[in-house]
């Protein structure tokens, strides 16, 4: 995604000096989507670290045919270059269409510039400060508007409240219903004391309201009809 701050690696910073303290870790499934590979990158300077390594890799080293297919991928410049352009385009429309539905429901983000997340923070949505309360509006938004999101107490947050969504899972008009979805469920829960009685009746047009009662087909051959549950908790892009 293109924000204006071109990225920098590690290891330009430091001149290639990473000393001991320092590892460089990179993998196909983020970039190029391709996590079925299993293919992952540790550059390192630490002679501990790969001694140990080596006594593991002969477990978990990657077969030929695969280092092939890497490397002929790597080494195809004008489909790289092509490819990581189109993936940063659909990125930025992604990551536009979900921040413009959290600022639509009056809730804070962290503003990413790069990567396949949005960190936001629905704690004014809880009546207390507490992962219970965070914990009972998870369960509310899996149940009623079949959004499902990474808790902030399962990446060891200190705050109630914050979620993390990952807006490069799903297509584009798929992340559109999710996020449709989210923002009707929020405007009636800002309505009522959920915490101590949810009201089924009240909630229970979420799906057809929120969704729009669409299907949509996808580029990708998928049918997500109105009543689908939609995941946005994946840490890899679908392109």
């Amino acid at each position: 995604m293109e924000t204006g701050n071109d990225f920098v690696s590690v290891i330009r910073l430091l001149n290639n000096q990473l000393g001991d303290d320092v590892h460089f870790i990179w993998a196909l499934s983020k970039d190029f989507g391709a996590s079925g590979f299993r293919i992952g990158v540790l550059y390192t300077q630490n002679d501990l670290l790969l001694q140990a390594l080596a006594n593991l890799n002969i477990f978990s080293c990657v077969s030929h045919p695969m280092q092939m297919i890497m490397a002929d991928l790597l080494m195809d410049d004008s489909f790289v270059d092509s490819f990581l352009a189109e993936a940063r385009l659909k990125l930025r429309r992604s990551y536009n269409l979900c921040t413009a539905k959290l600022d639509e429901m009056v809730v804070t983000y962290t503003p990413a510039e790069g990567g396949i997340f949005v960190y936001c923070d629905f704690s004014s949505i809880l009546p207390e400060q507490t992962f219970e309360m965070e914990s009972k509006f998870r369960t509310i938004v899996e149940k009623y508007a079949r959004v499902v999101m990474t808790p902030g107490e399962s990446q060891y947050d200190r705050k109630p409240g914050r979620f993390r969504i990952c807006y490069a899972w799903v297509t584009e008009e798929v992340l559109e219903i999710a996020m449709e979805r989210l923002s009707y469920l929020i405007s009636k829960l800002r309505k009522m004391d959920w915490w101590n009685e949810v009201q089924e009746e009240y909630l229970s047009d979420v799906i057809s309201k929120g969704g729009r009662d669409r299907m949509i087909h996808s580029r990708r051959r998928q049918f997500v009809a109105h009543a689908d549950s939609i995941d946005l908790s994946r840490d890899r892009q679908s392109l």
